[in-house]
């Protein structure tokens, strides 16, 4: 009997069932949280690398579709009938640049010799012949082209002569180009440009308008390679116009500031974002997948274990009421097995033991287990794809490049032998055209091997013979191996001679290797007149700083975190003419990584580059004569 003012007793039952319910509650919270986060992560993640490997291959067709264009406009360029029209209305040009003309026939001649670059799918776009002034001596198509509705002051192809939107970034060389992007009457155009040359000096430009159209093939690519909800772009390298990929004008995205691959689209849609540049052109290729979308499937699947959960949670609580202590022992084993997925061990599993609701709620917690276990080998296979690609093209580009290297070899031989009067006499034109294959050749070795020293990096297969260097003495030489080279620019080279006593611990041969190409990089970049400046000095007592700065045009701050990545150069814009595969400052920064140094960047647009290679400081004991490192025990004897 209760007494009088004492509230009743919870029973034991009631204890253990309150007791029970609340761990798992608090263990199937923890483990929904384990899951939708690593939903989260995988769903992202695959996205994101949906995206990427979309607009790369987005970027490689319309490169293909360029390079495969280029044959029939250099063709069209080298025409008899187009030169004699563009000399024709030179020689007629008395006064501003529209008084351009030729005779009728030669006028219907350019025509016909134009008419080679019609294609079906043009729609009536104007194909237009200029002269070196801008007039425009021939066309096919529209009489006029699509001009914009607020064009701008002053465009010009290689003059300030030409009032073309998006053909102001054009140079006059020898080659296909893409104007930049400009809409108009809510569509987006663009110009197909190659310069006409006669003698060596450009005398006119052909040009063909051309209007982004919708392709349902690429359409359906797009689906097939990022899946549904993906919105593609294609945009100025600046952001000045963007368009759909059925030519439709575009707002752009903001760009968050962390920069960690997510935008917004419009005023508060979050998206993730891949960009990729096609090559050869002022173009961008976008695409865009909402976050909402990408988190749609991890949030149904946390719905549903959530769901699961309540129903286990319940089963239990009501199973602990009716049968005590009896239940006390498998639920305890259950929370135990939720914690320990919690912890990450996904291959945890409950036995089926009990009364019938005992019996379920292992099963539902089985089931729940394997769901989550499910995910995280998705995410781990996803991982493993990931390499075993990267490791499939590492094998591909070792293995073109040794099949490359063979013929290579061979047609520098042959151009040799030539060279050398084995097959007879040579004027010297062939003297010179042999010197410029053999030339070319060997620019094309030096790509191959640079392709070959970063797969071996990558890889892991290059080895090091670290030893003692007098850093004064070895920056001394160099500098006379890249005299010559900055000579024809008429650069001043300044080697800034530093501590005689300081030295370094490194590879000799990668060494060289590393501070050549940032010399060679220097001179290619910086204009004529300009200044390089090589010094060293000690940075602390464990370090040596090596230093090549330049007088160029510097590098813009978010173009500096990607100039270390391969393939990517450090100028690739349509007014200048770089050589290169973009692979050197990578190999250089892993081979100073693999010296147990590094190599940074500090630069600002107008204000020169400074590239700095830091490396382990060598020491000189004078008492025992050894030589060590800064950083580690005695290497040799001095």
């Amino acid at each position: 009997m209760t007494g009088a003012g004492h509230p009743p007793r919870m029973s034991l039952a009631r204890k253990l069932s309150l007791l029970t319910g609340s761990v798992i509650a608090v263990c199937l919270l923890v483990v929904l949280g384990v899951a939708y986060a690593t939903l989260t992560r995988t769903a992202i993640a695959s996205a994101a690398e949906g995206l990427t490997r979309g607009t790369r291959q987005l970027a490689a067709l319309a490169e293909s579709g360029i390079r495969q264009s280029r044959a029939r406009y250099r063709s069209a360029a080298h025409d008899r009938a187009i030169q004699r029209a563009l000399i024709s209305a030179r020689a007629s040009q008395t006064g501003g640049p529209n008084d351009a003309a030729a005779p009728d026939s030669i006028t219907r001649a350019a025509r016909k010799a134009l008419s080679q670059l019609s294609t079906p799918t043009d729609s009536g776009m104007p194909i237009e012949l200029w002269s070196e002034r801008g007039g425009r001596v021939a066309y096919l198509g529209a009489n006029e082209p699509v001009v914009p509705e607020s064009p701008p002051a002053t465009r010009s192809l290689g003059a300030p002569h030409i009032p073309r939107d998006g053909v102001n970034d054009v140079a006059p060389v020898d080659s296909l180009q893409l104007g930049r992007l400009y809409s108009t009457a809510g569509r987006v155009y663009y110009w197909l440009v190659v310069p006409v040359f006669e003698g060596g000096s450009p005398i006119g430009y052909i040009a063909q308008q051309r209007r982004i159209e919708a392709n349902p093939q690429v359409e359906r690519s797009i689906r097939a390679l990022a899946g549904e909800g993906v919105s593609t772009y294609y945009h100025n390298t600046d952001g000045s116009v963007w368009a759909t990929v059925g030519g439709l004008p575009a707002l752009p995205s903001r760009r968050r500031p962390n920069d960690d691959g997510r935008a917004l689209r419009g005023a508060d849609e979050e998206v993730l974002i891949a960009d990729e540049h096609i090559d050869g052109t002022p173009l961008v290729v976008t695409m865009e997948y909402p976050v909402r979308d990408v988190l749609q499937a991890p949030r149904s699947a946390v719905r549903q274990l959530l769901l699961v959960g309540i129903v286990l949670l319940v089963a239990a609580t009501g199973a602990a009421t009716l049968i005590g202590r009896r239940v006390a022992r498998p639920i305890a084993t259950i929370a135990d097995g939720a914690e320990a997925i919690a912890r990450g061990q996904y291959d945890t599993r409950v036995a089926r033991s009990g009364e019938a609701e005992i019996a379920r709620l292992a099963d539902s917690f089985n089931h729940m287990a394997n769901e989550v276990a499910v995910a995280h080998r998705e995410l781990e296979q996803q991982s493993a794809d990931a390499r075993a690609a990267n490791r499939a093209k590492s094998e591909f580009l070792a293995t073109m490049s040794h099949e490359l290297r063979t013929p290579l070899n061979a047609i520098a031989g042959y151009a040799e032998i030539l060279e050398m009067g084995l097959r007879g006499p040579l004027t010297d034109a062939q003297r010179r055209d042999l010197t410029r294959i053999r030339t070319n050749g060997q620019h094309l070795l030096g790509l191959i091997s640079g392709v070959l020293d970063l797969n071996r990096i990558e890889r892991g297969q290059v080895t090091y013979e670290p030893m003692i260097i007098a850093i004064g003495p070895f920056l001394a030489d160099l500098d006379a191996l890249v005299s010559p080279q900055a000579s024809v620019k008429s650069l001043t080279l300044e080697y800034v001679p530093g501590d005689p006593d300081l030295m370094v611990v490194a590879d000799r041969e990668k060494l060289r290797q590393v501070i050549l190409n940032l010399l060679s990089n220097a001179i290619r970049f910086t204009p004529s007149g300009g200044r390089i400046t090589l010094s060293s000095w000690a940075v602390g007592e464990t370090q040596v700083a090596v230093h090549v700065r330049d007088t160029g045009p510097g590098i813009p701050e978010g173009r500096q975190a990607h100039v270390f990545e391969p393939f990517v150069q450090l100028d690739r814009s349509l007014t200048q003419t770089q050589e290169g595969l973009g692979i050197g400052l990578a190999i250089s920064r892993d081979l100073a990584r693999g010296m147990s140094g590094d190599l940074t960047l500090r630069s600002s647009p107008g204000s020169g580059a400074t590239f700095m290679l830091t490396l382990p400081r060598g020491l000189a004991d004078r008492t025992s004569g050894l030589i060590t490192s800064a950083e580690a025990p005695a290497l040799g004897q001095a």
